[in-house]
């Protein structure tokens, strides 16, 4: 078990159906093991004190225990190896059981960072204009210790692959990041498969993942925790995106801020097109909204799709999209302070900035549109239903054509937009069944 301030956690090979027992220190009456879609059977004992959880796959589950999230454990399981795993070579940076003082490690072309099972390796990793390099094992990359130092680009990112090619990240866990976790910067046909992100902190800006101007990308069978975005598609370098799929994962958004998945709000002015996001639990939303998408900038967001998501614990949003003057695009004040003095503070959203009507116009040609957007199955399954929001610049950028179809609320199917709680503003044609 690894201990951080409001819990732990344990990785661990998967064999079959089998029974977890966790003893605690205190008294427990009540118990939760999220997701709630994985149906987990779990039983207190009679002395209060052992849970038997049963355990059938690799779902990595967080056990709360008395509704209180300051204790919880997160069981991160994993399918056994099949075959060789990479072992010491010129091509391969192999970090066994133990605790590593690993630093900076730089990945080269088909170079492999390997993290075996049992690994506590203190560092970043980092891959610039390299073709086929992976990152994988059932290990633990600790960003605990990394530390701002001048000129270097995202010192604080644990990965940053920047222009890469047919990159892999897959089974590690990655925890305690301050800054955006896995950012993927021009990185296309990036595949990341089983990972881990435990960011407990109460800091802001510890993104999960960032998908920054990549394009064919796949993100599945992951789990996030984190106090910012889980996971968030950009476009800083200002390129066309496309073909971004994140299906079958489990998101834990905290109260500092951000989403559960989110576009935005750096944009650009090409378009983001062909996102789709499907069979995702989101446990706790204790800030954000659970999809969203934010343009902040001047192109399009289009084509986007969210099926089957289950959204066990919202506390403010349950969708917002929204083309908003925001205080990092190309057009934002051009001092902090200018900045500071026009953020919508306690708002409906983080990153909005305020101005006058006589202003409007001329911002207005740095804004740009979202359209075609659909929402299948959404079903909000515990808590309270959150509002939502669709909400324009104005007539010429607006949110348009967004179809939400099998919306429920504890079981109960939500057709009209009163009973959905969405308010909408210089948004058209909008569905709802």
């Amino acid at each position: 078990m690894h201990g951080f301030r409001s819990g732990s956690f344990a990785i661990f090979a998967e064999a079959g159906k089998s029974e977890i027992v966790i003893h605690t220190g205190f008294d427990v009456r009540w118990v939760e093991v999220r997701p709630l879609s994985a149906q987990v059977v779990h039983s207190i004992e009679p002395n209060h004190r052992d849970i038997r959880i049963a355990i059938k796959d690799a779902t990595p589950l967080t056990v709360e225990f008395n509704d209180d999230l300051g204790q919880v454990v997160h069981l991160f399981p994993y399918k056994a190896e099949g075959g060789d795993v990479p072992v010491r070579g010129p091509n391969v940076h192999y970090f066994g059981p133990g605790v590593h003082e690993a630093g900076l490690i730089d990945l080269k072309s088909g170079e492999t960072v390997y993290l075996a099972a049992g690994a506590w390796v203190k560092g970043k990793i980092r891959a610039h204009d390299a073709r086929g390099v992976s990152i994988e094992g059932h290990g633990v990359l600790d960003a605990s210790e990394i530390r701002r130092s001048a000129g270097d680009y995202d010192a604080q990112s644990p990965i940053l692959l920047e222009g890469t090619q047919d990159a892999r990240i897959e089974g590690i866990t990655i925890f305690n990041s301050r800054e955006w976790t896995v950012h993927l910067r021009r990185a296309n046909g990036t595949k990341i498969d089983g990972i881990r992100i435990l960011n407990p902190g109460d800091w802001y800006g510890d993104d999960g993942i960032d998908i920054d101007s990549s394009s064919h990308v796949v993100v599945e069978n992951i789990f996030v925790r984190t106090g910012d975005d889980c996971v968030v598609v950009k476009n800083m370098a200002d390129v066309a995106v496309t073909d971004i799929w994140l299906r079958h994962s489990v998101l834990w958004n905290m109260p500092n801020g951000g989403n559960g998945v989110e576009i935005g709000f750096e944009n650009r002015s090409h378009t983001i097109s062909d996102v789709h996001v499907k069979d995702v639990d989101m446990i706790h939303l204790e800030r954000g909204a659970a999809i969203s998408i934010h343009n902040g900038d001047s192109g399009m967001v289009e084509n986007v799709s969210y099926e089957d998501i289950r959204v066990e614990d919202a506390r403010r949003k349950l969708i917002d999209f929204a083309v908003l003057y925001a205080p990092y695009g190309p057009d934002k004040p051009a001092s902090q302070t200018e900045i500071d003095r026009r953020i919508d503070r306690g708002g409906t959203w983080d990153g909005l900035l305020c101005y006058l009507p006589s202003e409007k116009a001329a911002l207005a040609g740095q804004r740009g549109h979202i359209r075609n957007i659909t929402v299948k199955n959404l079903q909000v399954v515990a808590g309270a239903l959150p509002y939502s929001v669709l909400a324009g610049y104005d007539a010429e950028h607006a949110v348009d054509n967004v179809v939400i179809e099998g919306l429920s609320y504890q079981g109960r199917a939500i057709s009209d937009q009163a009973s959905a709680k969405l308010v909408k503003d210089y948004a058209t044609g909008l569905v709802i069944r």
